[in-house]
């Protein structure tokens, strides 16, 4: 729906009936009107990369409390809740954090295993971890990358050249080419590796 108030233009869900083939035409096309027009422009959407596409800044509103406003960016490299990193797309591991070797801190996750991050906690937390972060292979690797979930693959998901990869409870996005060398499917058992640097420490939700 478009409505407009003086010197504002409201979208609400403009995309939500769209396939997703037309969703992404129509999202480019949409973004080069808003640039045209050079209007205030408030767009209401479920879709984070609806919002992320069209939005210079971006409000996370849940049960009327906005839990964080600023560009796409931001909300992506430093969120500050739980609900902000799941909307942004990444991976939420809960658990108990402590103080860990080398500076780390360890987590121990209630679905089992334990991770490490650089950043600083203790207590209840969940470590959000984007899928771009995760590796993937068919053994554990000996790389920078300190933390090693094995588990069966559940689903392998194509999206044009990326192919999004569900291993346990964690999502990986790796290339297509990466994929179609490791022959990967459901039920193999693969190792998905990330650094510490890419899990982040929140409040758990």
């Amino acid at each position: 729906a478009l409505a407009r108030e003086p010197g504002v233009l409201l979208l609400d869900e403009p995309l939500s009936a769209l396939d997703t083939h037309t969703r992404r035409t129509v999202r480019a096309e949409l973004h080069e009107l808003l640039t045209a027009f050079r209007l205030p422009t408030l767009l209401v959407t479920h879709d984070f990369e609806d919002a992320a596409t069209l939005a210079d800044r971006v409000g996370v509103l849940v049960e009327g409390t906005i839990l964080q406003l600023d560009t796409p960016q931001a909300l992506v490299s430093a969120p500050e809740a739980s609900f902000v990193a799941s909307f942004t797309g990444a991976n939420l591991l809960p658990g108990l954090a402590r103080p860990g070797r080398d500076g780390l801190t360890e987590v121990v996750l209630d679905g089992g295993g334990t991770v490490w991050t650089t950043d600083r906690g203790s207590g209840r937390v969940a470590v959000a971890v984007y899928p771009w972060e995760v590796s993937v292979s068919r053994e554990t690797s000996h790389d920078s990358a300190v933390n090693h979930i094995r588990a069966p693959v559940a689903s392998v998901v194509s999206i044009g050249n990326r192919v999004r990869v569900r291993i346990g409870p964690i999502t990986a996005e790796v290339t297509a080419s990466s994929a179609g060398r490791m022959e990967l499917r459901e039920g193999d058992v693969v190792v998905a590796s990330f650094k510490a640097t890419g899990a982040r420490l929140l409040p758990d939700a």
